[in-house]
Formats: structure tokens, C-alpha cells, sequence
């Protein structure tokens, strides 16, 4: 019998409650018709859809062809050179789950974007072998080997999109600040795309030259230096539906001949996100270190009415930010994620002054960041920690 895709690593698994059934009685729950039950089963999230196994065995049976629906971010904790990594869900408060053993090569392989439960990974080799790289799905372990790539491109600026269903899948990633490849399910080998052909740079950073991608709904939307460009990504080609100028509401972060002096130092950092409505935001954040590394958040909504017109918001109603992923999910009435918040991630930065991955909650309207790693594990060293959306449904 195989082994489960998730496992609790703190805590035993809550006895199942006892149940009194009647078979006699004809509103019996465990006598549900089992295209009902399915369709009270798939509006449960995890925590509880897990609670609904112990019911009865008419339940228990019930579960096995459905899947739970799930909207809420969850914690992703990759332990140092281990082959299993943990998740956290909020719904559980105290509990963690542990994977089962991914793979020999997963402890060696970085994790490179996440969509779902699937992970974009990459494992490096010394000397002149090229790096593999594949998608894993960390709950079912399906695995897809992706053909090496010659051009190296940048870790945190790829994108991750596979259809739960038909396993079609498209990976991009950025190559430098006009070019990207790309490689979906059919191809041999990745593909070069010119987005940006003689685009002029300018004198900044490395991290500010990087495109900022968002894939959705076949669309690939792109933040390069001070335009917001949308390619159309359904054909064979790629083609440039809309371009619109962000200079009103992108601050970048310039190089200066002469370093400034400490307590100056400004940190800066730009996001696109693309909402549940298929808006358009601009986050824009500064961090000051002589005010305790706290970032200062702004959002900028684009009015497709006026083009290319920005204008600053200060709520984001019952939405949700996942500023890594470049989304929102709707948080109205649900347990476990909290509304007009933004989800994030602080990966190690030398010149921060910290080397620990900080997944963070910044509250909008509180101005208020919380640290809800800290509640799970403060004692286990982690290479990489980040928030992902799981999905359960069956591969």
C-alpha cells in the first residue's frame, strides 16, 4: 500500500470522533447520494475535507473521488540538504506536514518558482556537466524532465504554468533584460525570444534590470525598466497586445559613483501583480535600515480607461497579495488567510544584513508585519522558504 503524500510532523493525527448512525433513519448522513456528498466534499478546505474522512466509512469512501478546494496560501519550508521538505498550513495553527522522500537529487536542487503543487527545480553541477531541470509535484512526486539549457538565466525570475488536467505545461525564464526561453509540453529543446530587441538601459542595479514577469490566463505580463508590456502567449508566437508607460508610480534605485552614507541607504524594490479581476498593481516598496529594516508599501492600480493612468489605492478589499506569485486570492470569510494583507517572502540579503528566509504577512491597513514562520519551526535551518497555493486534486 503506498505511502501518503503528506505526513504530520508535530502532533499525532486527531482520533477520530465518535459517530452514532442510524441506518434506519432516511436523513441518514453517511446515505448522502454520492454525487452530493462529492459536491459538499469539494467546497471543504483542506483542514476539514482531512476531518470529513473520519465521519464514517461512506465519508471515507466519498473522499477518495473527490478533492478539497483550497484559496489559502500555505507555508513551503525546504530543510538543508534533506530530500523532503515540510508545509504549513494556517488552518492547522500548530501542525506541520512533511513530504515523503522526493527524490536523491532533491536536497542538491534549488527551488525555482512554484504554481500549485508544482515546483520548478533545478539542480546544479560542477565543471562542464549543464544543470537539470524538471517540475515535480510535491504531493502526487509526478515528475516531468525538462531538456537542459544552455542559456543560464535568472533563479527567482521564471514562470511555472502546467494544466492539472492534461499535464500541458509552459516554463519561461528571463535570460536578460531583452530576452527570455521557453520550453512547453511537445518541445524538444527551449526556445530564444526576443520581447525587448535595442531596448536602452539604463544605469541601475542588477536586480532592477530584471524583468518582473506574471503568466495568466495565457497572457505574459512584464515590468521592464519603466513599461508594462502584455504578450499574448495562446499561439505559437508571442505577440505584443499592450504597452503602457509606469514611470509615475516605478521608482528605481540608482547607482551612485559615491556611496551614500549608511543611515541614507534606501532599498527599493518593484512588483506586478495581476488581481482575481484581471486588474493590474503596481507594489512598490522602500526599506530605510535606520528605521529597523521595515518596508513601506504603496500600491498602484492601472485605470484601463485612461490607459496609462495609475492611480494609488489604500485597500485591496477581501483580496489577498501573493507577492511572489504576482496574484491576489479572494480572503473574504476564509480561516487561515487574512484579508487585505500582502504575502511575501525575504529571501537572504547580504547587504540587509540578515541570511535567514523570512516569509512575511504585512497587514494594509494595521501597516503591521507579522513573521508566522517563527510559530512553526524557529530551530531547523531552511535554504529556501516560500508561500504557494496547494492544489489536491489527483494526478
Amino acid at each position: 500500500m503506498a505511502s501518503p503524500p503528506l505526513a504530520l510532523a508535530q502532533s499525532p493525527p486527531p482520533k477520530s470522533p465518535a459517530v452514532s448512525v442510524t441506518r434506519r433513519n432516511p436523513h441518514c448522513w453517511s446515505e448522502l447520494p454520492l454525487d452530493l456528498m462529492q459536491s459538499v466534499f469539494e467546497r471543504l478546505g483542506f483542514t476539514d475535507f482531512e476531518r470529513a474522512k473520519s465521519v464514517c466509512s461512506s465519508w471515507q469512501s466519498g473522499t477518495r473521488q473527490s478533492q478539497p478546494n483550497n484559496q489559502i496560501p500555505w507555508m513551503l519550508l525546504f530543510p538543508e540538504d534533506k530530500n523532503y521538505c515540510l508545509l504549513f498550513n494556517p488552518e492547522d495553527k500548530e501542525k506541520v506536514h512533511k513530504t515523503q522522500n522526493l527524490g536523491d537529487d532533491f536536497a542538491k536542487s534549488v527551488c525555482c518558482k512554484t504554481y500549485r503543487s508544482w515546483l520548478l527545480m533545478e539542480t546544479y553541477h560542477r565543471g562542464d556537466r549543464e544543470d537539470d531541470v524538471y517540475i515535480l509535484n510535491i504531493l502526487t512526486h509526478e515528475r516531468i524532465n525538462l531538456p537542459t539549457c544552455k542559456s543560464r538565466f535568472f533563479i527567482r525570475h521564471r514562470i511555472l504554468w502546467i494544466d492539472e488536467e492534461t499535464k500541458d505545461y509552459l516554463v519561461i525564464g528571463v535570460v536578460d533584460d531583452e530576452k527570455v526561453v521557453s520550453i512547453k509540453k511537445g518541445d524538444n529543446s527551449w526556445k530564444e525570444i526576443i520581447l525587448f530587441p535595442g531596448i536602452e538601459r539604463w544605469p541601475m542595479e542588477l536586480e532592477e534590470e530584471i524583468p518582473q514577469l506574471v503568466y495568466k490566463d495565457d497572457k505574459l505580463f512584464c515590468l521592464n525598466f519603466n513599461k508594462l508590456h502584455i504578450f499574448d502567449f495562446s499561439g505559437d508566437t508571442p505577440l505584443l497586445v499592450f504597452e503602457t508607460c509606469v514611470k509615475e508610480c516605478v521608482k528605481r534605485q540608482l547607482v551612485y559613483l559615491m556611496r551614500l552614507p549608511y543611515e541614507y541607504d534606501v532599498h527599493r524594490r518593484n512588483n506586478m501583480v495581476v488581481t482575481v479581476g484581471g486588474d493590474i498593481l503596481i507594489v512598490r516598496r522602500k526599506l530605510l535600515p535606520r528605521r529597523s529594516y521595515t518596508w513601506n508599501f504603496r500600491i498602484f492600480k492601472m485605470d484601463w480607461s485612461q490607459g496609462n493612468k495609475w492611480e494609488e489605492i489604500f485597500t485591496l478589499g477581501d483580496e489577498a497579495i501573493l507577492l511572489d506569485l504576482g496574484i491576489t486570492v479572494l480572503a473574504k470569510d476564509l480561516e487561515g488567510i487574512t484579508s487585505n494583507s500582502i504575502y511575501y517572502c525575504e529571501a537572504p540579503d547580504e547587504d540587509l544584513h540578515y541570511n535567514d528566509n523570512v516569509l512575511v504577512v504585512y497587514n494594509v491597513d494595521t501597516k503591521k508585519i507579522e513573521q508566522p514562520q517563527e510559530s512553526v519551526s524557529s530551530s531547523l535551518p531552511f535554504s529556501f522558504a516560500c508561500w504557494f497555493l496547494p492544489s489536491f486534486k489527483r494526478g
